[in-house]
Order: structure tokens, then sequence, then C-alpha cells
């Protein structure tokens, strides 16, 4: 079983560590979905090796990583339905870019 719980723990460092790679070298936006969901899950495999490790500091660094992955997946997903709702308003209007510039 100790083997299964050292997979989990590598697996979720590269996930974490991965994304912040791809965000680095411009691959990876961090606002995206994909960049928040990376950070949840290596998160999560690293909150659960750490309770299984009783090691408490990373396992509270790894919930607070975590609730900020989530609170990026709110944001990100309110701004696409704000965003999916201004378009349907506003089909007929005059159209804006996303600083708020009115385009053509």
């Amino acid at each position: 079983m100790t083997v299964v719980w050292e997979i989990i723990g590598w697996a979720a460092a590269v996930l974490l560590v991965g994304a912040y790679a791809l965000v680095a070298t411009r691959r990876l936006d961090a606002r995206s979905a994909t960049y928040h969901i990376l950070n949840v899950v290596g998160a999560a495999g690293l909150v659960a090796y750490s309770i299984y490790k009783m090691a408490w500091p990373q396992l509270g660094l790894n919930l607070f990583w975590g609730a900020v992955g989530v609170v990026g997946i709110i944001i990100g997903l309110r701004a696409a339905g704000s965003t999916s709702d201004r378009r349907r308003s506003c089909a007929s209007a005059a159209s804006f870019d996303e600083e708020g510039v009115r385009e053509g």
C-alpha cells in the first residue's frame, strides 16, 4: 500500500509543478480552467498524501492551494456565464471587446 501512496504523492506533485511550468512557459493561461483543475486535482492528491504521512504543514498548504484553485474555477465560470449572457442580450447591438472598447 505504501507504493500506492508514493505514486499518488508524486503524481500530484507533477500536476502542480507541471501546471506552473505550462503557465511559466506561456503554453497555458493562468486564468484557464485547465490550469485551475490541474491545481485542484494536484492539491487534492497532496492533501491525501499529507494525511497519510501526517505532514500537517503540508496538509494546510495544499488545502489552501486547492481552495485557491476552486475559487479560480468559480470566478472563471461566473465570467463565462456573464459573458454569454451579455452576448445573448446584445446580439443586435454594437459589440465591445473585453476591455469595453467598441468594436467596428
